[in-house]
């Protein structure tokens, strides 16, 4: 929430003229589009490119309306973790407070300690003991 805050500030989009909910995933779609409307101010246009999402509304009698991409391939979020991960350069990708803001988190460090596996390797000696 905080990184789409200050991407909208940077954007000169007035936080006063919107809200950010949080809605957690129930995983029940039989009541997602009643879940969402009891946590949010009343809506009368859904925006998703989300296919599930788009469908559920649609059906709940909603308009719904798609989000262009802004070069998605790029700017994919996956993307630009897979960026950190692999040490290439990621912070022209995003809105330069949100870049600040990922290194005062130190959130490459972070999403590297994430990564991370408990898996014991092929060539690791307790691994190689255990199969000889």
């Amino acid at each position: 929430m905080t990184m789409v805050r200050l991407a909208l500030t940077e954007a000169g989009i007035d936080p006063a003229k919107y809200y950010i909910v949080p809605v957690p995933d129930l995983e029940i779609h039989g009541i997602w589009v009643s879940h969402v409307c009891s946590l949010v101010p009343k809506f009368d246009v859904v925006y998703s490119n989300e296919p599930l999402t788009r469908r559920l509304f649609i059906e709940a009698g909603f308009t719904v309306k798609s989000i262009p991409f802004y070069r998605r391939a790029q700017c994919s979020a996956t993307e630009i973790r897979n960026k950190m991960l692999r040490g290439i350069s990621w912070e022209a990708l995003l809105p330069k407070s949100v870049a600040r803001y990922i290194k005062e988190i130190k959130g490459v460090e972070r999403l590297r300690d994430l990564a991370k596996t408990d898996r014991i390797q092929d060539d690791d000696q307790t691994g190689s003991s255990l199969r000889a």
